[in-house]
């Protein structure tokens, strides 16, 4: 199947990346700030023809100009364009793109594309002569088709409101990314014509519909119309309000509602079984978690209490014995991004176990997200779970805080990685990779070992800084493993040292302040790192600069450690009583011969412990961080010291009467993001004991490539 990165949970591409690099109730939605009301309202009518996979639609679109500036144009996306031919600029990278074939275009005959037949005011102005479409990005493509702009007759003054009726024809792609038909199953996302976002002073940010791309679009209020077989079951964003039944036609219009959300899709079909619960907030969370919460984050009780959800899942009639996994997964889900980050707001959540070939599974929509399984899962494999608490998390990070995907995909897709391996540490514990072949597991047969989310992320954060910074804009990337590696795990991976580095109960506040602060809104990383900084109570721009702006490796370890034993005596010439004597060899033997034949002994020996650390990598510690050092001896005692980390290497020393056993950099494992452990600690037999531990490294990290590519297959 031929996925977008997107499209699955990162433990599952992970190893072959590191092999190739090396609070409302139910029933009342949350009432937006007037600040925050939508700057767009939709109606949009869509009918599907199943046999000619086709739909026609109609659109009504409302945009409220909230810029200080008048606005002359309105920009579009028409995201299914880049499936009409081998020009656009979505294949032209996928062509380049070698990675596990994920080049391959349509066959012939299945293309996809969308059509704008009719653009008017609603006053009757035809805008339809000034369509034209833009390739506003770098290298300029003049045949990509998925931007248009119009032109008004005159600009929208500032607080001014224009109405648009569209009209569109689309032929739905046979799957290349993300939306697609297989037979009489549809999965329908990104395909209605998208107005893009207006920013005061930098105009429409809308950019081409790129491999790695994913979306930006502004918050609105829709109302959804869908025409389809009377036999078909749907699923979409949103709640279904209205059901008519034409029995001339043989079909059904479902009427689907929901406001303050920024994109809609949906799916139909012949074949889905749909079943619905609830999750109830009393049932699922404790008083006790209510108040450890609330302690936790410094909020008052009713603040973190959270509402019902209605639970709607979609599944294919095989996968009929996994209903209940799913749906513990996603209580969980709902539960803890709940407690931890906020309340979710709408009054439902439709998780959709993808139509089969329809290369839908594992993504995320508002108040909707696809998620996928096997007809044969395993106990020990975190699947379907890992993708569900994964794509329901972007509800969060996607859905609630609505950051720019093309430019900036570190802020959702990092959040939600990150996230995700939090919610399944605590739900579920470590998990099995999988282990397959054509498709069938083999876990029953195969025990591996069972690791955290976090493990994974770091094997691949690790391996990619110098590639690419995890802030770089989604389609200038390396390729794809680099988008991948850097925006999912590393990111994940950062987040997750800056948990350690600042403590639970910093870190949950900045986060939960983070997305309460930003939703209905679009944050930035300057918005993020304010938060951070902010509630932190010092200036951590540091760390951001090294470790996602720059491409800086992040390596302190231990370069050696030795114990020599201290002389009692020196050799050479000393000022004594205001004479020079000399100390020799020879005088030197004598002295120790009759502190041997004292009857209290010898004086104790002492040792010089010398400890060298080392900065093997270009990323620095700064501000207030300190790299610690602990140093253990023979005796089992410990000393600690703690290093500012800005040379390439210091020296510790130590006079003790034992020697050294080892030394260790980062004893508390705050540094996730080091980038080999194996270095971290030395003993004074230091090569044996290093050896040991890379060999280890080495043949784990070989047995997880391995998993992985099996999983591929």
């Amino acid at each position: 199947m031929n996925k977008p990165i997107g499209s699955v949970r990162p433990s599952a591409i992970l190893i072959p990346l590191i092999f190739l690099l090396c609070a409302p109730g139910r029933g009342q939605e949350q009432p937006p700030d007037p600040a925050q009301a939508p700057v767009l309202r939709y109606e949009i009518w869509a009918d599907l023809d199943e046999v000619n996979k086709t739909l026609r639609g109609r659109e009504d679109i409302v945009w409220t100009n909230r810029s200080a500036e008048p606005v002359g144009d309105m920009v579009f996306h028409l995201y299914w364009n880049a499936f009409k031919n081998e020009a656009s600029t979505f294949l032209r990278e996928a062509r380049a793109e070698t990675l596990w074939s994920r080049g391959a275009a349509p066959r012939d005959g299945e293309w996809g594309w969308i059509d704008v037949t009719s653009v008017r005011l609603a006053d009757g102005p035809d805008l339809t002569p000034t369509m034209e479409f833009l390739s506003p990005d770098e290298p300029a493509n003049p045949d990509d088709r998925t931007v248009m702009r119009v032109v008004f007759p005159e600009p929208v003054q500032p607080g001014d409101t224009v109405r648009l009726h569209l009209e569109f024809h689309s032929k739905i792609p046979r799957t290349v990314a993300r939306s697609g038909y297989y037979r009489n199953s549809f999965f329908i996302a990104q395909w209605f014509p998208k107005p893009g976002v207006y920013e005061e002073g930098r105009g429409w940010n809308a950019h081409e519909y790129h491999q790695n791309s994913e979306f930006f679009a502004d918050f609105a209020d829709f109302v959804v119309h869908l025409t389809v077989p009377r036999d078909f079951v749907v699923g979409s964003s949103g709640k279904q309000t209205g059901i008519r039944v034409d029995e001339e036609r043989g079909k059904t219009t479902y009427t689907c509602r929901q406001s303050m959300i920024h994109d809609f899709a949906w799916t139909a079909g012949d074949r889905y079984i749909k079943v619905e619960r609830d999750f109830v907030a009393d049932e699922e969370v404790t008083a006790e978690e209510y108040e450890r919460t609330a302690e936790l984050l410094g909020l008052p009780l009713e603040e973190v209490k959270l509402p019902n959800v209605r639970m709607i899942l979609l599944f294919a009639p095989e996968h009929r014995k996994q209903i209940d996994r799913h749906f513990r997964a996603l209580r969980a889900a709902i539960k803890y991004y709940g407690l931890w980050y906020g309340p979710y707001p709408y009054e439902t959540v439709t998780m959709v176990d993808p139509p089969f070939r329809t290369g839908s599974g594992g993504m995320e929509y508002p108040t909707l997200f696809t998620a996928g399984t096997r007809v044969l899962p395993s106990r020990d494999v975190l699947s379907p779970e890992g993708v569900i608490v994964h794509e329901y998390g972007h509800a969060y990070w996607y859905g609630l805080v609505a950051t720019n995907e093309f430019e900036e995909p570190w802020l959702d897709e990092g959040f939600t990685t990150y996230s995700t391996g939090r919610v399944l540490a605590v739900a579920y514990g470590p998990g099995a990779q999988p282990v397959s072949y054509n498709r069938i597991p083999l876990n029953s047969i195969f025990r591996m070992p069972k690791l955290f989310d976090f493990e994974l992320n770091r094997a691949a954060a690790i391996n990619i800084a110098r590639f690419d910074p995890v802030t770089a804009w989604s389609w200038k990337f390396y390729n794809t493993a680099s988008y991948g590696a850097n925006v999912y795990m590393r990111a994940a991976t950062l987040l997750e040292t800056l948990e350690r580095l600042l403590g639970e109960p910093t870190w949950a506040r900045i986060m939960r302040t983070y997305h309460m602060r930003y939703r209905y809104k679009h944050p930035t990383t300057a918005d993020f790192i304010a938060v951070v900084n902010e509630l932190a109570g010092t200036d951590m721009t540091w760390y951001f600069e090294e470790l996602l702006f720059a491409t800086h490796d992040f390596d302190y370890g231990i370069a050696s450690v030795s114990s020599l034993e201290k002389p009692r005596r020196l050799r050479g010439v000393f000022d004594v009583d205001g004479k020079k004597e000399e100390m020799t060899s020879k005088r030197i033997e004598a002295l120790e011969s009759e502190a041997a034949a004292d009857p209290d002994g010898p004086a104790p020996k002492e040792y010089i412990t010398t400890v060298v650390l080392r900065r093997f990598g270009e990323a620095r510690v700064r501000g207030d961080a300190r790299v610690e050092v602990l140093v253990r001896f023979k005796d089992g005692s410990t000393e600690t010291r703690f290093w500012d980390g800005q040379d390439r290497w210091a020296r510790l020393e130590f006079v003790k009467p034992v020697q050294v056993d080892w030394a260790r950099v980062d004893p508390q494992g705050v540094w996730l993001i080091d980038a080999n452990l194996a270095n971290n600690s030395r003993g004074v037999d230091g090569l044996r004991k290093n050896v040991v531990r890379l060999m280890i490294r080495f043949f784990y990290n070989v047995q997880c490539v391995l998993q992985s590519l099996s999983a591929w297959s």
